[in-house]
């Protein structure tokens, strides 16, 4: 009997702190599944802008990176016929880490309110993820500044512009259903391998 109490102490002393680390590192691990999905989702969002740059003459292929210092510094950074590096980088950062809290809060969505559990969920979220993105995008953020010039043609700058509607609306459509998948895959192993530790971890303490 008394070893029966004092194993039942010691479970009752382990395992809230074992259930407390599982849900940290799951935590963590969702966020940063999260911020990947959402760099998945901003290379989909790439690739229709990227092709249609390169293959017109009037563009340049990497005007989506200094559209982005364009519109935050000056239409002056903004280079539709040649390439100048530091708006590109510059741009590409704030890109990367605009792209990085969009899936962060992805993740929030699909892990505490809608709770996914399989690919299709994960292709039915991303799909509306894409509306939703590119609503808040195109209607709520660009306009704060030269009114989305030189993302979109403007009567500020008309002939300024990245690509037109069009594009941008596949370029979203196919970054909301990466970032799905892209959640999916990764959140799986994220909530399987801290499982496993955890188990093996109360195995091991079971058989001491």
């Amino acid at each position: 009997m008394e070893a029966h109490a004092h194993f039942l102490g010691r479970l009752r002393w382990h395992v809230p702190h074992l259930q407390h680390a599982r849900r940290e590192t799951s935590i963590g691990r969702l966020t940063a599944a999260g911020a990947e999905a959402g760099l998945a989702g901003l290379v989909a969002l790439a690739v229709p802008l990227v092709i249609y740059d390169w293959a017109k003459a009037s563009h340049s292929a990497l005007e989506l990176p200094t559209a982005v210092s364009g519109w935050l510094f000056g239409l002056n950074h903004f280079a539709r016929n040649g390439y100048h590096w530091w708006p590109i980088v510059v741009g590409a950062l704030f890109l990367i880490a605009y792209c990085a809290v969009m899936g962060i809060a992805f993740a929030g969505l699909a892990s505490r309110v809608y709770r996914i559990s399989s690919l299709a969920s994960g292709l039915v979220l991303g799909a509306a993820w894409s509306i939703a993105s590119f609503l808040f995008f195109w209607d709520m953020l660009l306009p704060i500044a030269r009114d989305g010039a030189p993302f979109r043609a403007t009567t500020v700058a008309p002939a300024e512009f990245v690509a037109p509607n069009w594009v941008w609306i596949l370029g979203f459509a196919l970054s909301g259903l990466a970032t799905g998948i892209a959640y999916r895959l990764l959140a799986r192993g994220a909530l399987t391998e801290p499982a496993q530790r955890v188990t093996s971890l109360q195995q091991q303490q079971q058989a001491a």
